[in-house]
This record gives structure tokens, sequence and C-alpha cells, in this order.
């Protein structure tokens, strides 16, 4: 590093050498991980139920032909194309809405400049004094709580009795004002419908958790004849890939227009615009990647484009997510436009899913530039068994709430951050977490992480000034952002309630030294740093949380986790600092020592 970084600090030989000791294992230490517990499942959510019209004419069906799942699905009977808007018993009371694609052909091959209808369906909390009957659905025999009726106003639960069932205390405003719920827009799997074999029981299940949840029916089949079992064959997707990709461009831009419908609609007076989410299944989950920012590969040279997004949803889960195949990447080529994705993802990936094999959502999330989870199923298939329910809703939902802010469950994120495995079901895993800082408050800053892509050193600064200089050259050539960060504090907090610990600054000049730096916020490491010599004390570099005496981190704060180069010996030590579990195992795989948690950072 170019000296002209401030004067950056180092070990000296002994301490390196002690470091390296501690860190021999190639495995991480306990202390080092933040996703360390197994945390029973939610129960099941304490609200009534009620959704929107979707009753279906049966007389209908039988004359057109097909099963009423024909409908729901968009599948072609007899080479004509069914929908579901033929068979509505109540079109003007079900949720219609028309879509306006755009005139670009390259992209919508076969509706370019036309409108394409399309039917939605929303369940939500709702009063129990509700008396609507619910709804059997024909063929699978489901039933949807309390459907609206035809001819009526959506039954929206108030806002006394959304917060006495919660327990909290009330949401400002009138107390019979519909309560303003968050909003979840979901999406589901290729070729299937929100009313199809486990998708509605995973509405209602959301909806009783205190959500708004709308949903819209594809029709896939209208775009596209792909089906789940021909996604991963290559010559089909090869010679068919112009009505695959319009197939997929028109699922985030129906999704859009479904919320845009939803907020003019008389469900609006009950949604929170500042808290909206979405979940997507296989393909739904790939839309929601969409939605997010992720560009979309749009043809077999692996070409893409962006998609329709929505800035209006804060965070998003994908559930079995299609990521694309080896041969045809769904972001573009190696995944390169799965970097625009700006906002929260959670993805939920089976280990042995060959529709939507988990190694392509791994590439994909990695480049994510904002806060993203992968979780992994062992043995996990492209499937929804009825035994993992419980660990899809747990996950799901706490990260939801922690990252929509929803206020009635304040505790979130402290579980989310620290949740590893759900009881019951797959024995699942964090695989993938990297959490990017919330916005700062009460004096606050954020630590960046650089990389010195010619020496292979890591760095972490803090100071406005200091990143701007390293962005500008400064420092030298061959600074990036890795876009790790965590908070800290450039003074002490005056807030008496925050306990904070003045980090020391040490650098490893280039003349006989590493140039490297080196912090710690243990004040007995700090001492022995600087009578051992080999490093230059620079001062306090900023304020954190110390580790507790057991090694670990408050509740609800994130452990920074240190990895060491074992580089002493070549006289070019360095290391690096993450509150990212993958971030560390990767340095282990690397070779690195993982020397444990040094650190605590509120998220």
């Amino acid at each position: 590093m170019d000296s002209t970084l401030s004067r950056l600090p180092a070990l000296s030989l002994a301490l390196l050498r002690a470091a390296a000791l501690l860190a021999a294992a190639a495995c991480l230490p306990a202390t080092a991980l933040n996703h360390v517990r197994v945390i029973n499942p939610l129960p099941a959510g304490p609200f009534e139920v009620a959704c929107s019209n979707i009753a279906q004419d049966t007389g209908i069906i039988a004359r057109l032909g097909g099963k009423p799942s024909d409908f729901w699905e968009g599948q072609p009977v007899n080479e004509q194309a069914h929908y579901i808007d033929q068979i509505l018993s109540y079109p003007g009371t079900a949720l219609r809405f028309d879509v306006a694609v755009p005139d670009v052909r390259s992209l919508y091959v076969g509706h370019a400049g036309e409108n394409v209808s399309f039917v939605g369906i929303v369940c939500h909390p709702t009063p129990r004094t509700n008396g609507d009957p619910a709804y059997t659905l024909p063929e699978t025999g489901a039933l949807v709580p309390h459907m609206q009726p035809p001819g009526a106003a959506p039954q929206l639960i108030s806002n006394a009795e959304y917060a006495n069932t919660l327990g909290i205390q009330m949401s400002p405003g009138a107390p019979s004002a519909p309560a303003r719920m968050p909003l979840i827009v979901y999406s589901h799997g290729l070729s299937g419908s929100p009313i199809s074999a486990g998708y509605l029981d995973v509405m209602v299940g959301l909806a009783a958790h205190g959500y708004m949840v709308s949903a819209i029916f594809h029709g896939d089949p209208r775009f596209s004849r792909v089906r789940v079992n021909d996604i991963s064959d290559a010559f089909y997707l090869l010679t068919q890939f112009d009505r695959v990709a319009e197939m997929m461009y028109m699922r985030p831009l129906s999704l859009k227009a479904m919320t845009d419908m939803l907020l003019a609609s008389g469900y609006a007076p009950g949604i929170d615009t500042d808290r909206i989410g979405g979940f997507g299944a296989s393909l739904g989950g790939q839309a929601m990647a969409n939605l997010l920012g992720a560009r979309l590969t749009k043809n077999i040279d692996l070409s893409c484009a962006a998609t329709a997004r929505d800035d209006r949803i804060k965070a998003a889960v994908g559930f079995v997510p299609y990521s694309g195949q080896s041969f045809l990447p769904s972001f573009c080529n190696d995944q390169a436009g799965a970097a625009d994705v700006n906002r929260p993802y959670l993805a939920l990936a089976g280990t042995a899913d060959t529709t939507a094999p988990i190694k392509m959502t791994e590439q994909a999330v990695n480049l994510f530039s904002s806060s993203h989870y992968l979780v992994q199923l062992p043995g996990g298939k492209h499937e929804l068994r009825p035994e993992d329910t419980d660990d899809l809703f747990t996950w799901m939902i706490t990260f939801l709430n922690a990252y929509l802010d929803v206020r009635w469950d304040p505790g979130a994120m402290a579980r989310f951050i620290t949740m590893n495995t759900v009881v019951g079901g797959r024995d699942e895993s964090m695989l993938v977490d990297v959490h990017k800082p919330f916005a700062t408050t009460g004096g606050e800053t954020r630590a960046f992480e650089f990389l010195n892509t010619d020496l292979n050193h890591y760095f972490i600064a803090a100071g406005g000034d200091e990143i701007a200089n390293i962005l500008s050259g400064g420092a030298g050539r061959g600074w990036v952002l890795t876009g790790e960060a965590f908070k800290v504090w450039p003074a002490m907090p005056s807030d008496a309630s925050v306990t904070a610990s003045p980090v020391c600054r040490f650098y490893g000049v280039p003349a006989g030294g590493p140039n490297s730096h080196f912090f710690t916020a243990s004040p007995s490491e700090c001492d022995f740093v600087k009578r051992n010599g080999g490093w230059f004390y620079e001062g306090i570099g900023f304020y954190i949380r110390q580790v507790l005496a057991d090694g670990s981190c408050p509740d609800g704060y994130l452990q920074v986790n240190r990895a060491y180069n074992l580089g002493a010996p070549r006289n070019d030590s360095n290391h690096r600092f993450s509150t990212s579990d993958s971030t560390m195992r990767e340095m282990a795989r690397k070779g690195w020592g993982v020397e444990g948690t040094v650190m605590c950072a509120r998220p």
C-alpha cells in the first residue's frame, strides 16, 4: 500500500506467530460465527383471513373443456388458449387488470405493444366478525377463506383489532380506520397459479401473520409452452428461448402492474406503502430478483436487458428460486446482471434441485449489491414438502419482519442475524450471509472494506476523507471496495446507554514491514502491539462495542470476525474484518486463519 494512506499499522513477528497458532485450525471457531442458533418454528399466525373474489363458473368450464386448473395456469386445451378470466363468476368483483406491454419486439416477441389481461387474488387479515363464507375451489376442494361476496367491499381489519391481536400499542390513527399492513407481492412458480396446491396455503399463512398478500395468475403458457420439466432441457431452451424470454420478462412487468392496481383499489387504505415486500417460488423467485434490479438474459448469446423494476418493494424472499442453468444463466453472462439487485434478498435453495441448481443461485446471490442470504436445504429438490412449511415460514417471516421494519416485531433482526436452523423439516443452514448496514443513527458511520488487488491486502476505513482519498487513487493503485461494511462510531457516543470502546489502529510500514494495517478493540492487545514493536501506532481509528467475556456479542449485535493470512514468515501480514460467516469460511478455504470475534457492530 502507498504510504500516503495516512500511515497504516501491523503486528510484531511474535504476535503474528501467536495469532497463527491460535488460528491454525482450518475450521471456523465457534466464536467466529453469527448464524449458530437452532430456533423453534413460528406458531400459526393469530389473524382471521379473508380473500378477494375468485368464484368460478363450472358451467363455462364444462362448455369450454379442460380442468379448472387449466384455466388457473393458462394451459391451452385442444389448441385453444385458456385463462382464468374466461371462467370468473363475478368478473366485476374479481381483481382484473390490463398490462400495457412495451413495444419492444426483441423482448416481447409475441405481445409487443399489446394490452394483456391478468387476474389477481388478495388475502388479508379480516375482523373476527367477518361472516362471509369460505369458497370451495372446483377440482381441488381447497377453501378460499371468507371470500369477498360479489359487489361487496373488502372487510379490512381495523387499527384497534389489528393492534389488539398482536398485543401492541395501537397504531396511530382512528381506532376504526383500517390498519395499514405490510404488503407482500407474491409470484408463483412456472405454469402454476396462486390457488394451485401449496400456493394458496402460503398466501393464507402469510395473511394470518398480519400481511396483506397479493398474487397474480401469471398464465405462463400464454407466452411459452415451457414446463418445469423442460427448464433444464438445453435443446428446448436454445430452440424456444425467444418465447421463454418473453414469458420471463412478462412476470416482473405484470407484478408491478398488479401493485399499481392494488394501490388504486379498495384495498389501498389497508396497505403501508413503506413496508412492501416480495415472495416468489421458483420462477417467481427470479421475478423478485428482477423487481429488485437484476437484469435478465434475453438471448442465447447471453446478452441481457433490464426488466420492469419496482422500488416500492423493500425486500424479497425466493424459495427454490430459478437462476438459470450452467449453459444459460438467468442474469446475463456469468450472472453479471445480478449485481444490480440493490435491496435485501433471502434465497432458500435445495442442494439436490436440478431444475433450479443451487450453484447458479449461489453465483447470482453472491453478486447482489444489497444484503443477501442463501439458506441451503440438504437433499432438497424443486419442491415444498408439507414438513418443510414451518421452516419456510420461519425464515421468510423473520427476514421480512427484520428488513421491512415491522414494528410489532422489534426483535426480528436480532433473531435473523443469529439463526441457522429451524427445528423440524430439513437440517438447513446459512450458506451465504452478507448484511449491508442499515441507515446510520446516533452519530454512527460505516467502516467500508477495501481490497488491494495488487497486494491481496484488505483494509477498513471509516473516515469520509480517507475513503474519498482511496477511491480517487490517493492511496495508490489497486484499491477497490469489496461491498462489505459495518457500523462504527467516529467518536465516543454521547448517549450514555451506548457502550463503546476505542479501536487502536496500527500500520506496518513498507520499509521493513508488511505494508498493512491492524485494528483491535482489545485494550490488552493494543498494549501488547505497542510494546512489541514492528507496528506504528496511528491512534484511534474509530469506536465500537467490545466482545463480551465469553467471546460473543450482545443480543442484536453482529459479530465482527477477524481472519489472518498467516503472512508473518514472508513479512506480508494482513487481516480481514467481516460480519459475514460465509466470508470467513471463504478466507479459511484460501488458507487464512480465522481468529474469532474481535468486535461487535450494530446492524
